[in-house]
């Protein structure tokens, strides 16, 4: 997770609500093994940003741009550790049903506005490969695109061709075979929004405050 990813996603921490639930009520296998993601994340977040601190803390120059950064990284630390919401990471590649996650990029591209709460995008993953060049292995990043049928959102206001932010959260929740506008077929993974005020009722988990 990059620092800027980490900025973003904190950022967007604070609007989420706690929700109070009763001790004894079951956790659901999905939403635990949900948290317990985000906690791995939370804490690989933590250790990525304290090694940036370190670096940026030993630097003989200190600017104010250094400065700045500093004090951004400690502010996040700061709700890092806090642990007061579920940190989620990306969806990850190749795209599995269940998955619940936010976009790469936290973005997309909107191919076709299909209705009023429909539209076909697509999403953009980073994908580490292996190459060999020479008899030298090598590692790759490579960008895959996969196209989503988004449903459970106003598209009034999104434009066909344009890449607006998206800082929610969603769930692939099947896949099936979709008509394109220009003819033909194709199968398509179907994204939707996924509730966290159902997370909020169970964090932390046990273990993890």
């Amino acid at each position: 997770m990059s620092t800027l990813l980490v900025t973003i996603v904190i950022a967007s921490l604070s609007v989420t609500t706690q929700v109070a639930t009763p001790a004894s009520t079951p956790i659901p296998a999905k939403i635990e093994a949900f948290l317990r993601n985000c906690e791995t994340n939370r804490r690989g977040a933590i250790l990525q940003l304290e090694h940036t601190l370190r670096g940026l803390r030993n630097q003989e120059e200190q600017t104010p741009e250094v400065a700045r950064r500093i004090k951004s990284i400690e502010d996040d630390l700061q709700v890092l550790k806090a642990n007061k919401q579920p940190v989620v990471s990306t969806l990850s590649f190749p795209p599995e049903i269940g998955a619940i996650g936010r976009v790469p990029r936290l973005n997309w591209h909107i191919d076709q506005v299909v209705s009023d709460r429909e539209m076909i995008v697509r999403c953009y993953f980073n994908v580490r490969t292996t190459a060999v060049r020479r008899f030298v292995v090598r590692g790759e990043t490579k960008v895959q695109s996969v196209s989503f049928v988004v449903r459970g959102i106003e598209t009034k206001d999104l434009r066909e061709g344009s890449d607006p932010p998206v800082p929610q959260v969603f769930e692939i929740t099947g896949r099936e075979t979709y008509s394109l506008a220009g003819g033909g077929s194709t199968s398509i993974w179907i994204l939707e929004p996924f509730d966290m005020t159902v997370v909020q009722a169970y964090f932390p988990l046990p273990g993890q405050k």
